[in-house]
């Protein structure tokens, strides 16, 4: 038998974790650099994210249906960490259109 540090999810799951988390850190250090130059710019007015409560309420659904999916079966384990690194790239989708109206 052999003995196995981490399953081939964990793994999976880290390699896309780390992945994600260097876009996300690209994107964020772009908008934050937009942000501080054109601090002194007049706002348009125009709320691009009009939409953000529903998804919000999209993830505070799923996180609940991830956590009872756990008395379904050991396999839906891996739904909560899934759920956490979409949430991940929604966020970096936002802010990788502050960075790309540069």
């Amino acid at each position: 038998m052999t003995q196995q540090l981490v399953s081939f999810g964990t793994i999976a799951t880290l390699i896309i974790g780390v992945t994600i988390a260097a876009i996300y850190l690209r994107y964020m250090w772009g908008a934050l650099a937009r942000a501080v130059r054109t601090r002194d710019d007049v706002d348009s007015g125009v709320d691009r994210y009009q939409h953000s409560l529903v998804g919000a309420l999209i993830a505070v659904f799923g996180s609940a249906l991830a956590i009872t999916a756990l008395g379904f079966g050991p396999a839906l384990l891996y739904l909560g960490p899934a759920l956490a690194l979409l949430s991940a790239v929604a966020v970096a989708r936002c802010l990788r259109s502050e960075y790309a109206d540069q």
